[in-house]
């Protein structure tokens, strides 16, 4: 049960967020090292805006926030993750940093030695409760996120960030997408593509790389939404399952830290491969394209056989 239930001094964005956000809009895409394929392609690196917080993350996590100013009942923030989750590793900081309690429901057991991710999580003052598979298997039930919400007197995060909220604060990224023909990003929960989808005209297209095996699930789902612009969803079998990291992997990430661009093999590695399958296959034209990196670097800390960076 929760420990302190101080009521919270946070009414609005802390500044450490609000100017973090601000600064990303100021960003200025870079070229992509070592790219000799068709077509003027750019990286954003939304890697570098925050040790911590960084990527994608702060994007997601903002549109909730708002929603936990509102609702002055509550005091902490509780989301759901695995071992490694960039997602709890952005919330565990950015709590920190606004000076709220976070709780962090963990698929895993109490009873195993900590990841370095997990790690990070406490120091940063999170409270890790840990469940079974089963129980997390229930992480998108409604009841039992409002159970959660009344035991913890907490706003309920949905895992990664996703719905609509997750997806309203990547509005402060449209300025910088309006040069290219294509925005090209990997997808878990899709909430990131589908908020810069958001940003986009009819004549541009989202090249979304689908990092999970899912049979098809998300191209079904996508065609049953509206959308402003075109899109396309790509995957490379040779990624394996959500999460791996075989030697294709390997070796692509290897040859991007010698140019300079760090990647991890969840999401932005398998964004890489996905462009260069394409290029080798004739199938890129001479449009702009913009790369999206969303961070998540400290994951790579959970693959042993990556080299340290």
């Amino acid at each position: 049960m929760p420990l302190n239930d101080t009521p919270r001094q946070t009414t609005e964005y802390p500044p450490g967020l609000d100017s973090l956000l601000q600064r990303a809009s100021a960003l200025t895409p870079e070229p992509l090292p070592g790219w000799q394929g068709k077509g003027q392609t750019d990286v954003l690196r939304l890697d570098a805006l925050h040790p911590q917080w960084s990527g994608n993350k702060a994007f997601k996590l903002a549109g909730h926030l708002k929603g936990f100013r509102e609702q002055a009942s509550l005091i902490r923030i509780l989301s759901f993750g695995g071992p490694w989750s960039n997602h709890l590793h952005a919330l565990a900081a950015v709590a920190h940093d606004c000076g709220l309690p976070s709780v962090g429901v963990v698929r895993g057991y109490a009873h195993l030695p900590l990841t370095d991710t997990l790690k990070d999580c406490q120091q940063q003052g999170m409270e890790l409760v840990f469940v079974d598979k089963k129980t997390y298997a229930r992480r998108n039930d409604l009841v039992w996120q409002k159970v959660l919400s009344q035991q913890w007197q907490a706003i309920v995060i949905p895992e990664g960030g996703s719905g609509p909220a997750g997806e309203a604060g990547f509005a402060l990224l449209k300025p910088l997408l309006q040069d290219y023909d294509e925005i090209w990003i990997a997808a878990g929960t899709g909430t990131s593509a589908r908020g810069l989808a958001a940003c986009l005209r009819p004549d541009q297209t989202l090249m979304a790389v689908n990092a999970v095996a899912d049979q098809g699930a998300l191209q079904r789902h996508w065609q049953t939404l509206d959308w402003s612009c075109q899109w396309q969803i790509l995957q490379d079998p040779r990624c394996g399952r959500f999460g791996q990291c075989p030697p294709v992997l390997q070796a692509l990430i290897a040859r991007y830290d010698l140019l300079g661009l760090p990647l991890e093999p969840v999401y932005t590695a398998r964004l890489l491969l996905a462009l260069e399958a394409q290029q080798e296959a004739g199938l890129l034209s001479d449009k702009t394209r913009l790369l999206i990196h969303t961070g998540g670097l400290q994951g790579r800390r959970g693959y042993p056989e990556l080299a340290p960076r």
